[in-house]
């Protein structure tokens, strides 16, 4: 079973970069699909959970905190897909896992292996020269990079700080809080809320919830981490930039088709 989860978890991850996409595409606006995802994400987590307990006050506000970055990271995430393309977008964000690693090395005392070393290397290369000369490294894409490895990192600290609180929780008060950030915005800046944008928001909720479900479900089977997330950070980079090419027809150059293979590489290091 612990593989299905596997193939799954990745499933609702691809799904989520084709459904942005789409969007983009036909001109939603990001940021009520975004915040409405959020409601569906939060309730379905409610299904799943298995202790019926209310956070702690502090578990609460780290919650409220990063779900800030969520709501923040995914509108970014959006942008990219339409600004830069699919490849690019997912290559980036993907990369974002050397910011826990290194933390893990800098603040928790963890010692890197030489192929940690390398891959870091490896990944600060890869940002440097994606564009043609370093001094024109794309903001969109270096935000998201640091955005999608700090959101990891403290997804890690979670852990860390608070080893009792079960998973599920802490998703809802993700999701939810990231649904309030949302909708502050979008009331404050009076966007209009179209219904056709609010309810293609609340179907990217879906595969938005079961991309973290399965990817527990896949570790309490007893699949390594340092094969469930290499797998679906590999796979997505790659199945993306077949996406792309297969039904948005996005080109890429050489170079940057090497480069995303050096960044599985990478992944594939930052696990050893």
């Amino acid at each position: 079973m612990g593989n299905l989860f596997l193939v799954l978890a990745l499933l609702s991850s691809l799904s989520i970069v084709f459904l942005l996409k789409i969007y983009e595409k036909k001109g939603y606006d990001r940021y009520v699909i975004i915040a409405s995802n959020y409601l569906i994400s939060g309730s379905i987590g409610f299904i799943f959970l298995e202790k019926n307990e209310f956070p702690k006050t502090d578990v609460l506000i780290f919650g409220i905190i990063i779900g800030f970055l969520f709501f923040i990271s995914f509108s970014i995430f959006s942008m990219s897909l339409k600004k830069k393309g699919i490849a690019p977008t997912v290559t980036f964000g993907r990369l974002s896992l050397a910011i826990p690693v290194f933390f893990s090395i800098l603040l928790w005392g963890e010692s890197p292996s030489e192929f940690n070393i390398i891959s870091l290397i490896l990944i600060f290369t890869i940002i440097l020269i994606w564009e043609k000369r370093a001094r024109n490294i794309s903001p969109i894409l270096l935000i998201l990079f640091l955005l999608f490895g700090f959101i990891d990192a403290s997804m890690k600290y979670f852990k860390i700080r608070f080893p009792e609180v079960d998973n599920n929780i802490f998703l809802i008060v993700l999701f939810y809080s990231a649904l309030l950030w949302g909708w502050a915005y979008i009331i404050f800046s009076k966007r209009k809320v179209r219904k056709i944008t609010f309810f293609n928001g609340l179907a990217l909720g879906i595969p938005n919830f079961f991309s973290s479900y399965f990817v527990l479900l896949a570790l309490s089977c007893g699949i390594p981490a340092y094969v469930t997330f290499p797998f679906i950070n590999i796979g997505i980079i790659i199945l993306s930039a077949l996406l792309g090419k297969i039904f948005f027809k996005e080109a890429l150059s050489f170079k940057q088709t090497v480069l995303i293979l050096l960044g599985t590489v990478a992944i594939v290091l930052l696990s050893l």
